[in-house]
């Protein structure tokens, strides 16, 4: 025979027990693993290897020469003369390379969402292609201290002006979504790149005018020189991708990333001495400023693995 406590006792046993069941089935959702099937781990850190299509674009250079000259007779000083004029800005179009890559990275979940953050490193290699022009002519216009030139026009002419980009590499703060068995990610970060540029076989002539010594169209300068200077440039990057895991180690990552670097112009000073037209002879120098403007775009794809 059950007395009224013995009742309220069994009822609150009862309410425990269907308490406690519907607490551990209201509990067991959140704290389940990903969907069955799955490959894409919550965090991992990666190394891969691949490579692809790399496109070099230029933008708009700045090439500017100045010729310093002294001009000896047998030995003897007769005067001096300057040349130079504004830079001409050649536009040195596009070329498209294969490139080699190579990447580090790693990425989190946030919780038990689909959302993921992380950061990936990549190195890759662009060395196979110059940007150029050839033929480049600069007028210029100079003034002098020889007798009966106290002013004359003249020009250079360089054979060819590259521009280059050897290594790049960039560093990615990434955010992106996870589906089954990919994710897709975004990033933005710096980059590092060496550029480069060169200038081949410069020559520098005048027009003197009748009654100097040396009347007509003159080669100065003599010997064709050259230069060429690379630097190591910050820049920014911008990347996009998407990955596909084979397993829950190996997956793919197919990427576009943007670079844009930021070099500091090229300056250059190069001795001439020109025995031509021997006694005259002229000794001086060839001042140069060059840039080497490039944006960079990669179309890569490289195979990973999670350790």
């Amino acid at each position: 025979m059950f007395t009224p406590n013995r009742i309220v006792l069994c009822l609150v046993m009862a309410c425990a027990v269907a308490s406690g069941q519907t607490a551990k089935d209201y509990i067991q959702p959140s704290t389940a693993e990903p969907a069955r099937g799955s490959n894409v781990p919550r965090s991992l850190f990666f190394a891969g290897a691949g490579g692809g299509l790399g496109i070099v674009a230029s933008g708009e250079q700045s090439v500017f020469n100045k010729g310093l000259s002294m001009i000896f007779d047998n030995g003897v000083l007769l005067g001096t003369g300057t040349a130079d004029g504004p830079p001409v800005t050649p536009d040195l179009g596009a070329e498209v390379t294969g490139v080699p890559l190579g990447q580090l990275g790693y990425f989190r979940h946030f919780g038990d969402s689909d959302w993921l953050c992380g950061v990936k490193f990549s190195y890759s290699y662009l060395g196979a292609t110059n940007l150029a022009a050839h033929n480049l002519v600069i007028p210029q216009v100079g003034t002098g201290t020889v007798p009966n030139v106290s002013s004359f026009e003249g020009f250079s002419v360089i054979n060819s002006y590259e521009v280059f980009v050897d290594h790049q590499m960039t560093m990615a703060p990434l955010v992106g979504r996870s589906f089954n068995n990919s994710f897709m990610y975004i990033g933005a970060g710096p980059s590092l790149s060496q550029v480069g540029a060169s200038l081949n076989d410069l020559v520098g002539f005048a027009t003197f005018p009748k009654g100097s010594l040396l009347p007509g169209l003159r080669d100065v300068s003599g010997r064709p020189q050259s230069d060429e200077q690379s630097q190591w440039a910050f820049g920014v990057a911008a990347s996009g991708g998407l990955t596909y895991f084979i397993t829950p180690s190996w997956f793919l990552d197919v990427n576009y990333t943007f670079s844009h670097p930021f070099p500091s112009k090229f300056h250059t000073q190069l001795p001439y001495r020109n025995d031509t037209y021997s006694p005259i002879v002229f000794e001086g120098t060839l001042i140069g400023d060059y840039t080497a403007k490039v944006n960079t775009h990669l179309i890569t794809i490289s195979l990973n693995v999670g350790f």
